[in-house]
């Protein structure tokens, strides 16, 4: 069975009370059986109606058995969850729904434990497993890189008995921040940082660097250094090591171990979203990123994600 195509994103904002639920009762309302989930997750897939991912036909598909959709031109069948974080799961849409709404919109997170109990699942490891793939899903598939001015530096944080180093750049937006990028570095030296500042930061920026030997090195990854640092420095920067390290406490309890790089995201995923009006709107967000998340093998998220983020072509 073939995957379906990447969704495309609807055009402007998504409506609160129309695209997405304002709280939980409004969700039990979105969602009360499976076939709302599944109508949910074909309208988020396709929001301008059914595409065929072999033959490129559009419009309605034929509904076969075991929920496949069948195009009409040429006969390729496939479902809405193939090829997306929820392929071949046991477990109800229904459940997964819940899930990604406890996730989203927690103010700090939950844990495995948490949702295993208000979800009632059998086991922690279902829980856990669920959780941890929901995670691979908060990072935005083709997401833009920071412009303007942006402050990078470096900081440690707990990872099972040792520190782990980690690079954070986050966008100077005058009295707030704006977006912020992290992920754990190979080392603490200039040169992982170099590679971290051209996957994370957008060619032609204004780099203002924390502790950062050679201002020649921002050069050869197309940013410009600051000229100088200004009365705040590297002040949003500060601000959010510090949000990190409470963070991670306080959800994590200070433990990160292999799944540091899976946390820097779900950090990163909350801190952007952080003055969104109504909570469901992470919910959303969320659930269109698990559509465009390969399958994920309950192997591969016992596995520690390489500490360098990958090279960028420009």
């Amino acid at each position: 069975m073939q995957p379906s195509i990447p969704i495309q994103r609807a055009s402007g904002n998504p409506v609160a009370g129309v695209d997405y639920a304002r709280d939980w009762d409004e969700f039990l309302a979105f969602f009360p059986d499976e076939d709302a989930c599944l109508a949910y997750l074909e309208r988020l897939s396709w929001p301008d109606g059914f595409v065929c991912a072999r033959c490129g036909h559009s419009g309605p598909p034929w509904r076969g058995s075991r929920r496949r959709l069948v195009c009409r031109s040429c006969g390729q069948g496939t479902t809405v969850t193939a090829g997306t974080l929820f392929q071949g799961t046991r477990t109800p849409l229904r459940t997964w729904f819940a899930a990604a709404w406890q996730v989203s919109t927690a103010e700090e997170g939950v844990s495995a434990r948490r949702l295993q109990r208000e979800l009632g699942l059998g086991s922690y490891e279902t829980a856990w497993a669920m959780l941890h793939r929901l995670r691979r899903a908060m990072v935005r598939s083709g997401r833009p890189r920071l412009e303007g001015v942006v402050e990078v530096g470096r900081t440690s944080v707990p990872a099972g008995a040792d520190r782990q180093v980690i690079a954070i750049a986050v966008e100077d937006r005058g009295d707030q921040a704006g977006r912020v990028r992290m992920q754990p570095l190979a080392s603490a030296g200039d040169a992982s940082l170099m590679r971290f500042v051209a996957w994370a930061v957008e060619p032609g920026a204004t780099v203002v660097p924390d502790r950062l030997r050679n201002l020649d090195a921002l050069g050869r990854v197309g940013c410009h250094a600051a000229a100088a640092m200004g009365e705040r420095g590297t002040a949003h920067l500060g601000v959010v090591q510090r949000r990190l390290a409470d963070w991670l406490l306080r959800t994590h309890h200070g433990s990160t171990g292999q799944q540091l790089a899976w946390y820097l995201d779900e950090f990163t995923f909350r801190f952007n979203r952080r003055s969104a009006i109504h909570r469901g709107l992470l919910f959303y967000r969320l659930l269109e990123e698990a559509l465009v998340t390969p399958p994920q093998p309950y192997g591969s998220m016992l596995a520690p994600r390489p500490s360098s983020p990958p090279s960028r072509s420009r």
